[in-house]
Formats: C-alpha cells, sequence, structure tokens
C-alpha cells in the first residue's frame, strides 16, 4: 500500500514538472501564424513595362488573393494571370476589361480552388496600351 502511494505521488511530480498538469490549457503550435491574411510577396520597385512576370512565391496554404494595379489615366487596360511555374499553366485570370490603369486603383485576384499549398507560383501583368508602372501583391488566408 505504501509502495503504491509512493509510485503515484512519483508520477504525479513527474507530470507538474514536465508541464503534463491536468487541466491546464491547451497552447498553439509556437511557430502557427495567427488567423487572417498574411503578405507573401510584395513588389512595385520597377520602370514602367507593358509586360512583367513577378518573381515565384509559395503559398503555405490554398487560399491566395493576389492585388494590383497600374499607375497611370489614358485608357490602357492591365490583365492578370496566377500561373504555376512547373508548367506555366494559368490557374486563374482577371482584369482587361474592368481593369483600366486609372492612378494606381487596385484589382483584386482570389484563387482557392485550383491552388496547391507548397507548390510555386507567379503572377503575370500585360499592359494593353501605353507602358505604365505595376504593382502587386500576394496575400494568404489563415483559418
Amino acid at each position: 500500500m505504501i509502495h503504491r502511494k509512493g509510485i503515484a505521488a512519483a508520477a504525479a511530480t513527474l507530470a507538474l514538472g514536465t508541464g503534463l498538469a491536468i487541466g491546464a490549457p491547451a497552447q498553439a503550435a509556437p511557430n502557427a501564424p495567427a488567423a487572417g491574411w498574411h503578405l507573401l510577396w510584395s513588389d512595385s520597385s520597377h520602370g514602367a513595362k507593358s509586360y512583367w512576370p513577378t518573381p515565384d512565391f509559395v503559398p503555405d496554404v490554398n487560399n491566395l488573393e493576389v492585388n494590383f494595379g497600374c499607375y497611370g489615366h489614358d485608357g490602357a487596360t492591365i490583365k492578370a494571370q496566377i500561373v504555376r511555374t512547373r508548367d506555366k499553366h494559368v490557374v486563374k485570370t482577371a482584369g482587361v476589361n474592368g481593369g483600366y490603369c486609372n492612378n494606381g486603383q487596385q484589382y483584386r485576384l482570389d484563387v482557392a480552388e485550383k491552388l496547391r499549398a507548397g507548390e510555386a507560383y507567379y503572377l503575370r501583368l500585360t499592359i494593353h496600351g501605353k507602358k505604365h508602372t505595376m504593382y502587386a501583391k500576394a496575400w494568404t488566408y489563415h483559418y
């Protein structure tokens, strides 16, 4: 009987000493990102162009939003395409008819259903009309 009490006391001491106390609140993984939108990639530091393939970016989740636009106000239009790097497959397209270069007006392209986390993609921006400075940002959403 005394022997059993000693084993139980030793087990309780070990559990408390290693943080395994009963009723302790669960903690999130230390490297898990907070819920919400997170900036994955951003660039606006180049001159006027009519075509701009961005550097590759690798989302860590399958929810991606790209914001893009161009500066100017002369009737030029902008088109954005999210492209899978390994085979140059266009995953989704936005812009052209509704995407005018309107002094930096921002447009949005959302992709979730065709995107794979951990795979490389890039954004292909094309201007139809006079060359303009373009910008782009890629965001991921964590639940």
